[in-house]
């Protein structure tokens, strides 16, 4: 069985119609998977978000219980900042480990330097501490320098009413993150504010994003993903944005969202979820669905094949009849398409076809004859011109091809003569259109009467004219003849009761020493003709290399000469 044969194509066609139908539904099943395995991304960060939310507000409890010991002192009054300083002296080191506490400060109202356990976080102003005794209310604010701290502000009044003074209890936010990760089964970091660039660190500066990780859960594995994902991405994955990252063997779902709600450019948290499963279970099932598809469409095949194989028998045949009729061979063509031996009513598609076939092998038969007979004259109306009876373009074109194709031209020298009027334009308009093909009858005739036998003279078009001179004894034989086709047309043409004189600008070349292609034989003409028309018109020039120079002068002109002697463009009246 030939590849080229009706069976392959059949075949081959249905295949790729039956995959074009698998692979649409393996999409369509697909983009259902990505679709829900992008809803259940969505769903599992707006979880995230809601449970960083909760173990925030539980931590800010538990700071507002841990408060609540220290200012409910014996009696349920408040301690004055004396007896706080002595028990955080001694405590410190206990809270410090028990509460995960970052720092304590202790601010008095008379502006004197607060006293301070722990690291030397942020600190209150003085005008914050006043703010805070006046207005007597608890605040909690989370920030970010060095390390990310949860921080409890309250004002207190002794309970002796002997003094105020501002108490502020600083927790990390470690613990939160470490809980998350065992909750959640996600890591989870903090990045830096995207202003504070003062204390970046190498190994936990990230250049893409201008910002540096203050703290992440499973850091040696998780960083070299991080600082990959802020080459590629201009901007920080949000929580609404959509994909996934490969790093090593595994994919990562990264996003971020700011730790307070409104402020993008302050700190963010960033949770990297591995999603490897979901994408391998995606991929699996992707699979599976080809493999399927695969199965399917190749048994589907063999039972159309087969359906088909009895005739398309016929049809080769048919189609190996088609060939002899445009060869004339039609007896050969009616052995090979049987006629068809039942009721027409009964004929299907293929029987037709063979019906059809014998008829047309009938008519071709009647048609070759009337064909051969007015391919003649076909021939020479094909290769003159209506008006002057001269030959044509492509009749001059095509005698050149075989004059350069041929060994002639190397034997001897040719020349090429392009021509045209000289203000033609303006019998035209003054005279009209009839007056002017007049006159183009009677100058044809003037320039085949001055050239010899073998010679060729064509109109290309409009008033330009091509005389082909095959072999001159130099370039003195082509100038006299130039001068003679000059003279012979300059003489008075009596058109009607007008008495015209009319003149050439002629451009010769030389074959092959000014070109050896089409192409550039009749671009240097051009050249030449239009440096005549330059030099005063009813003159003569014969190409050569200094030329070339002023080929400029004519670009437009001769671009659109060439491409109507070359592509047949007949527009010029």
């Amino acid at each position: 069985m030939q590849l080229h044969s009706l069976r392959v194509k059949v075949g081959v066609c249905s295949l790729a119609l039956v995959i074009a139908m698998c692979l649409f539904f393996i999409l369509l099943d697909h983009r259902s998977l990505e679709s829900l395995l992008e809803k259940n991304r969505q769903s599992r960060y707006l979880t995230y978000q809601y449970q960083i939310s909760g173990l925030l507000k539980q931590s800010r409890e538990d700071l507002n219980q841990l408060t609540d010991l220290f200012v409910l002192w014996r009696g349920g009054l408040a301690p004055n900042s004396d007896i706080l300083h002595k028990l955080f002296d001694q405590q410190w080191e206990y809270l410090r480990d028990s509460w995960g506490l970052e720092s304590l400060k202790l601010y008095s109202a008379d502006q004197r330097p607060p006293r301070v356990w722990g690291a030397a976080t942020r600190r209150l102003t003085p005008e914050q501490v006043r703010d805070v005794i006046v207005s007597g209310e608890t605040r909690e604010t989370v920030y970010c320098a060095a390390t990310c701290v949860q921080s409890l502000v309250m004002g207190i009044t002794a309970g002796d009413l002997s003094e105020d003074y501002v108490l502020q209890v600083d927790r990390s936010l470690a613990d939160e993150l470490l809980a998350f990760r065992q909750i959640t089964g996600s890591d989870i970091g903090i990045l830096s504010s995207a202003l504070v660039d003062s204390e970046r660190r190498a190994d936990a500066y990230l250049g893409g994003w201008g910002r540096s990780v203050i703290a992440l859960t499973s850091r040696g594995r998780l960083m070299p993903l991080l600082r990959e994902v802020a080459a590629q991405e201009e901007h920080m994955p949000e929580l609404r944005f959509s994909g996934s990252y490969d790093y090593g063997s595994a994919s990562y779902d990264v996003r971020t969202f700011p730790l307070q709600e409104g402020n993008a450019s302050g700190a963010q948290f960033v949770i990297i979820d591995d999603v490897t499963a979901q994408v391998r279970h995606i991929e699996d099932s992707l699979k599976l669905l080809f493999w399927f598809a695969a199965l399917g469409s190749a048994t589907f095949i063999a039972a159309l094949v087969g359906m088909l194989w009895r005739p398309i028998f016929r049809l080769r045949r048919l189609a190996e009849a088609l060939p002899l009729l445009s060869d004339g061979n039609f007896e050969q063509a009616r052995q090979l398409i049987r006629p068809v031996r039942k009721p027409r009513s009964h004929f299907d598609e293929i029987d037709v076809l063979d019906y059809t076939g014998l008829a047309v092998c009938d008519q071709l038969e009647v048609m070759k004859e009337i064909v051969a007979q007015n391919t003649a004259e076909l021939e020479h109306i094909a290769m003159h011109d209506t008006l002057t009876g001269l030959a044509n373009r492509h009749a001059i074109v095509d005698r050149l091809e075989q004059y350069l194709h041929s060994d002639s031209h190397l034997e001897s020298t040719g020349y090429v003569f392009f021509i045209d009027l000289d203000d033609f334009k303006r019998v035209n308009d003054s005279l009209g259109h009839q007056r002017g093909d007049d006159l183009l009858r009677v100058l044809a005739q003037r320039l085949v009467s001055n050239v010899r036998q073998g010679d060729m003279v064509a109109r290309l078009g409009g008033d330009e004219f091509c005389v082909f001179v095959p072999s001159a004894e130099g370039d003195d034989a082509c100038r006299v003849l130039a001068e003679k086709l000059l003279g012979v047309v300059a003489q008075p043409v009596k058109i009607g009761d007008q008495v015209l004189r009319v003149t050439l600008s002629i451009g010769i070349v030389a074959i092959p020493e000014h070109g050896q292609t089409l192409e550039a034989i009749l671009q240097r003409a051009d050249v030449a003709m239009y440096h005549a028309k330059y030099r005063g018109k009813n003159n003569y020039q014969l190409y050569s290399e200094e030329l070339a120079c002023i080929e400029h002068l004519s670009t437009g002109r001769r671009r659109g000469r060439v491409a109507t002697a070359i592509a047949g463009n007949d527009n010029k009246a």
